[in-house]
């Protein structure tokens, strides 16, 4: 009886058959959907030259794993021109972590200021709202402080009920 050892065993001819068939490729809504993306994402990333080689000739897995990073990061509010950075310094073996822990803290410093816009438009909306009465009659201060626009050019605004006309706004 022959021993398999000194034969080719079907696990490393296996291996060296898929070894020599070329990579699955995958249309644009295979990726899609395998990445979890948009098509206009796609696009995106496409026309920044994020993801290369797959025009005509479809989509590989390390296309795929490509869309998925962007996703991600987009998910975090990254825009494209950092997601491009990150794909950069991840291909990048002689990275050093503080330009992506850079990139990170950048977007979080961004997202305070953002925050911080926001909680100062909600104060806004509920101090107008405050100065509704929500009755039936056509009078909205609402109206009149978007239309001449008070208190959003300075900063926050500090207008009281007695800044708001009552009147509906003449045109």
């Amino acid at each position: 009886m022959k021993n398999p050892r000194h034969q080719g065993t079907p696990d490393s001819a296996s291996a060296s058959a898929t070894a020599a068939q070329p990579e699955p490729r995958f249309s644009m809504e295979e990726a899609i959907a395998r990445a979890g993306i948009s098509e206009r994402l796609l696009r995106q990333c496409e026309a920044r030259g994020l993801v290369l080689g797959a025009f005509g000739s479809g989509y590989s897995h390390e296309h795929i794993g490509v869309l998925r990073f962007v996703r991600r990061a987009h998910a975090l509010g990254f825009g494209m021109g950092d997601i491009a950075r990150l794909l950069a310094l991840r291909q990048d073996e002689h990275r050093m972590s503080a330009e992506v822990k850079s990139v990170a803290l950048t977007r979080a410093e961004e997202l305070e200021s953002r925050i911080e816009e926001l909680q100062a438009t909600k104060r806004v909306l509920e101090r107008l709202a405050g100065l509704c009465l929500g009755d039936h009659q056509p009078a909205c201060p609402i109206l009149d402080e978007l239309l001449e626009l008070r208190g959003f050019a300075f900063g926050p605004a500090t207008a009281s009920a007695s800044d708001c006309r009552y009147a509906p706004a003449s045109r």
